[in-house]
């Protein structure tokens, strides 16, 4: 069996529970999803059948899905920011460039949440890699060993977050690293979230963004 596209089933269930809303209790017909998602009748049916089988939908396999009275989903969703890439590598001056919103199981949410999308490859160990979505919770402190997403002197970064003889720093984790390029100590560090969940597309190496260390 194929392996669904994470993002485009967030995307399909957040449209329909948007649909449904804005249309006072009205489920979108097949024909309305698979236009919204630019998708072929087939690859529509393969997504709409897998939100079906996790629960999140009851779909019929004909024309249009069915609701139980006014709700399309059993699980409520939210709809959280992606405010653009983040480097995990060397900090880089990248600015958060939003590219829209994602719904989001609200079990996954932890107060004020965005998405960030992961470039390079130092935290490959710990399984992010390049074109992740990473689910931050906004705060300005982390307990050590957290996963930050950080603004130093040099720009933004993603690392894990330790505490050092009471002088935090952040480690990269890579063993392909020389080990002068595993710990970076920072002359101004300011942790602006925590990482929460890692979010994957499976995708061939050689199509994955980001791929540049």
């Amino acid at each position: 069996m194929k392996r669904m596209n994470e993002e485009k089933l967030s995307r399909m269930a957040g449209f329909i529970n948007r649909y449904i809303e804005e249309h006072n209790g009205e489920s979108p017909s097949f024909g309305e999803i698979t236009a919204y998602m630019e998708m072929s009748n087939s690859v529509g049916y393969r997504y709409l059948t897998c939100l079906r089988d996790r629960g999140v939908i009851e779909y019929n396999g004909k024309s249009t899905l069915t609701v139980k009275g006014k709700q399309a989903m059993k699980a409520m969703f939210r709809r959280v920011q992606l405010l653009g890439a983040i480097p995990c590598g060397r900090p880089e001056d990248d600015r958060e460039e939003p590219e829209g919103y994602l719904a989001l199981p609200a079990e996954w949410i932890a107060g004020d949440c965005f998405l960030l999308r992961a470039k390079h490859r130092s935290m490959v160990d710990a399984g992010i890699e390049p074109g992740d979505l990473l689910l931050i919770q906004r705060r300005s402190d982390a307990a050590d060993g957290a996963i930050v997403a950080a603004l130093t002197e040099n720009g933004p970064t993603l690392k894990r977050f330790r505490m050092g003889s009471g002088r935090p720093y952040l480690q990269a984790e890579n063993h392909a690293y020389p080990a002068a390029e595993q710990t970076l100590y920072p002359n101004h560090l300011q942790i602006q979230g925590v990482c929460l969940k890692v979010i994957k597309d499976v995708l061939p190496r050689n199509n994955r963004p980001g791929e540049e260390r």
